[in-house]
């Protein structure tokens, strides 16, 4: 089980009218930049796959998937699947 660690994005302070958003309307965000990737799984021969995610792709992930926490730079980050990670951006 590949896993991978985003950067959550930091989630819209208004609408797109100009609208302020207190903290409990915010949407949470399920965007991110990818920080690392575990190694990827290993083939019937015992080599390392290459996977499609690399440090610095923008992905959309799953709302409900993998561990979030906050580390000392205030930054949010998420520890997920590779299975969740929905979209590959950029």
């Amino acid at each position: 089980m590949v896993r991978v660690l985003i950067k959550v994005a930091e989630a819209e302070e208004k609408t797109t009218r100009g609208l302020l958003l207190t903290e409990a309307t915010k949407e949470k965000p399920s965007i991110g930049t990818v920080i690392a990737v575990g190694p990827g799984p290993l083939d019937e021969e015992g080599n390392r796959k290459p996977l499609s995610l690399a440090p610095g792709s923008i992905v959309m992930y799953s709302n409900c998937a993998g561990n979030e926490f906050k580390v000392k730079d205030g930054y949010d980050y998420i520890a997920l699947r590779v299975s969740d990670v929905m979209a590959v951006l950029s």
